[in-house]
């Protein structure tokens, strides 16, 4: 029988979205505990014997009790043989009281705190496991926690090996700076695990659906987290088989979608388009920033107030930007409009051939005219 295993990382419990309003953020911050709910749920229906969190299961060192204890609750829904918990660098212990103190005394027997940088024998949960993990014990680093592993004599018995780490991957991960643990797919290849499950990186890798023979994993996150990105939330399925080959597939988790749309209009329909495209399949659980360009007919321009209002009512939250939105402006429009001669017939149609000038032009002509 093959060994089942739930990999997901970064669903960051607690953050505050802050640049949302009120009502807003209290969804988006309990969408994130609803999506734990969905990978237990998820993990136990493939029938999985480990659910991995690859760091970063919460966005802070210090959270409520009561939001840790629920958070045991959810992850209790999980019915496989034992739950696999990595300390990243937005949760890395630190102070008297912080969150992973808090969660030991909570937790269940099935739930394994890897804080430690020692191997942990799951021969204890019927098992042929061997996990080495390398948790955050830092918000930043130069250097990944990975030396003790490549440092021991591995002289294990068990039947698989698996490495569980948080940091950024190299030609993965923006880390411009190279703060944030980072690791190479040679130098994790080089300590031969049987699997690599990782965490940080809010973008899965591999890129394909179902994945055949990968080593290497990082889960991205469950639950989209912002407008930068742009996926709808999935955790990895994986299957290791008893001669050491993979097979994964990707799990669909989120709920929200984030959605950074710039458009640029040629015609009037772009607009129901876009209306369109945003409003179909939950629009109530979709994120927007709207910035639109180009040039629309008159009448259309004078009415977008309502078409925004539209959108606001229906969906999850919208924010637009129409600064560069004109009135697309023709010579009839010109000639119907003003007297051939005059000095705004003149102006206008000189400016023709700049349509941003010529509808600021054309407005203030307007306003003048009241």
């Amino acid at each position: 029988m093959p060994l089942k295993i739930f990999h997901t990382a970064d669903i960051h419990l607690g953050m505050k979205f802050n640049e949302y309003p009120a009502s807003v953020q209290q969804k988006l911050q309990e969408a994130r505990y609803e999506v734990l709910k969905t990978i237990a749920e998820k993990a136990s229906a493939k029938n999985c014997n480990i659910l991995v969190i690859a760091g970063d299961l919460f966005n802070t060192p210090k959270i409520e009790a009561k939001k840790v204890l629920k958070t045991v609750n959810l992850l209790d829904h999980f019915q496989g043989e034992c739950i696999l918990i990595l300390p990243g660098n937005h949760d890395y212990a630190i102070g008297p009281e912080n969150v992973w103190q808090t969660f030991a005394r909570n937790r269940t027997k099935k739930m394994v705190l890897l804080d430690e940088f020692e191997p942990y024998d799951l021969q204890e949960y019927g098992l042929d496991v061997t996990v080495y993990p390398a948790p955050c014990d830092s918000r930043h680093s130069e250097d990944n926690n990975l030396d003790w592993i490549r440092e021991l004599e591995r002289n294990s018995d068990t039947k698989f090996s698996l490495g569980i780490a948080h940091g950024a991957l190299a030609g993965l991960s923006p880390d411009i700076t190279e703060a944030y643990f980072k690791m190479t797919r040679e130098e994790l290849k080089s300590l031969e695990m049987d699997l690599w499950l990782l965490g940080h990186t809010h973008i899965q890798y591999p890129e394909t659906e179902n994945p055949i023979n990968q080593k290497i994993f990082n889960s991205g996150t469950p639950e989209p987290d912002g407008l930068d990105c742009s996926h709808s939330g999935f955790s990895w399925y994986i299957e290791l088989d008893e001669n050491h080959k993979t097979r994964a597939e990707k799990i669909a988790t989120g709920k929200f979608g984030f959605h950074d749309i710039e458009y640029k209009i040629t015609a009037d329909q772009d607009l129901e388009n876009i209306k369109k495209e945003l409003l179909e399949r939950n629009p109530t659980d979709k994120i927007v920033r709207l910035n639109l360009s180009g040039g629309i007919s008159e009448s259309l321009y004078q009415n977008m107030q309502s078409y925004y209002e539209e959108l606001k009512n229906k969906l999850g939250y919208l924010k637009y930007e129409d600064d560069d939105l004109y009135i697309n402006i023709t010579q009839k429009t010109i000639d119907d409009r003003f007297t051939p001669g005059s000095f705004p017939h003149h102006l206008l149609t000189k400016l023709k051939d700049d349509e941003k000038t010529l509808h600021l032009s054309y407005e203030f002509i307007k306003e003048v005219q009241k």
